[in-house]
């Protein structure tokens, strides 16, 4: 069975990066790191290329001279590797969106390929902010009938050795099954303590490959490919993010907002928003009708608009959480942090958009405190 955590949904390419590229320029840097030390010099950990930059002059030039043709040659390659279809397609990442996601050190083409059962699996890339992280899957040698959906009877995602990231997966709907007939997956995770992700080990497993009939959701036992393909690297990614703090009220909606945080896949936001409760009906575990109090929601953070006027009113679709900072019952301090459903530049964010549940609409807050 899946595990109950995760939210399945079936929504209906290759130049591998020399890893001893990377394991050369590993050392190297391990080397210069071990140097600051013996002089009681420090690197900013999520700052490396700012701090190999400002100590240029105060190391070996040999050193330095071999860190950068490796880095060189890594981003050659990097430029030349075809992104994972779901993470391309998914998200809607256009080629200059990709540039800039790799030159911010967003994107970690990891390109780990292993073979049960003739059929291959390669763990591509992942894409990490300061609150998600998506991860691209590539399939080689599983074909799904018609009528059929694919799936994994398992899936296991931990992050620095730890269990309960909040995630969604699924195989990617368009072009599902490309020509060559390999398939795209991908997996997303979204949680709301900042950088949760950056600088840290994501292990992923997947167990056992079969289809569910489309109709009747029901495994179709002899499409099962039984293996456990299972990956590890770590989550290099970027730290960059756009702030406002603010004091402005969301409409007329009785919320104060008070902080914007954007990233290139993620946003978050703080505002107050008065307690209330309201009493709603809920389906019982017999079926029956029944009747529950819940704290009502704050407007729901759910676009924006960019400076040239382009409206993303459905963008924060994606993984995430939202509530009340504080279990208190004074407190009125809430929050919300979601995953995109594409990818943004966050400095040409000029408003942030509310869903106004009365009319239908939405509630536009100009971004005037920002950087």
């Amino acid at each position: 069975m899946m595990n109950d955590r995760t939210k399945i949904e079936i929504l209906r390419d290759e130049i591998t990066i020399p890893r001893i590229v990377q394991q050369k320029a590993d050392a190297a840097y391990a080397m210069l790191r071990e140097d600051n030390v013996a002089r009681d010099t420090v690197l900013p950990e999520n700052e490396t290329g700012k701090g190999l930059h400002n100590i240029i002059q105060k190391k070996k030039v040999l050193i330095w001279v071999a860190v950068a043709v490796m880095l060189t040659a890594g981003l050659s390659v990097a430029a030349g590797v075809r992104w994972n279809q779901a993470l391309s397609g998914k998200w809607q990442v256009e080629e200059s969106e990709r540039e800039s996601l790799q030159k911010e050190g967003a994107v970690s083409f990891v390109m780990q390929s292993q073979t049960q059962n003739g059929v291959t699996i390669t763990a591509q890339q992942s894409v990490t902010d300061n609150y998600s992280v998506y991860v691209g899957f590539q399939i080689d040698g599983y074909v799904s009938e018609e009528n059929l959906s694919p799936e994994f009877e398992e899936i296991v995602v931990t992050v620095d050795g730890m269990d309960g990231a909040n995630y969604s997966a699924g195989f990617y709907e368009e072009e599902e099954t490309e020509e060559n007939g390999s398939l795209s997956y991908w997996i997303s995770m979204t949680e709301m303590q900042r950088g949760w992700a950056l600088g840290r080990d994501i292990h992923v497993e997947l167990k056992n490959l079969c289809s569910y009939e489309d109709e009747t959701g029901e495994l179709v036992p002899q499409s099962m490919t039984q293996g456990n393909w299972s990956f590890c690297w770590n989550l290099q990614g970027t730290g960059e993010i756009r702030e406002w703090t603010l004091d402005v009220p969301v409409g007329d909606s009785g919320a104060v907002l008070h902080r914007v945080e954007l990233s290139s896949a993620s946003g978050y936001m703080e505002c107050d928003w008065p307690r209330q409760r309201e009493v709603r009906q809920a389906v019982g575990a017999d079926g029956e009708l029944t009747e529950i109090s819940r704290w009502v929601r704050a407007p729901r953070m759910c676009g924006v608009k960019l400076e040239d006027g382009t409206v993303y009113q459905d963008l924060f679709q994606g993984d995430g959480s939202e509530g009340y900072l504080s279990s208190e019952q004074e407190s009125t301090g809430y929050y919300a942090c979601r995953g995109n459903n594409r990818m943004i530049d966050p400095g040409k964010v000029v408003s942030l958009l509310f869903e106004n549940t009365t009319d239908g609409g939405v509630y536009e807050v100009p971004l005037t405190d920002g950087p």
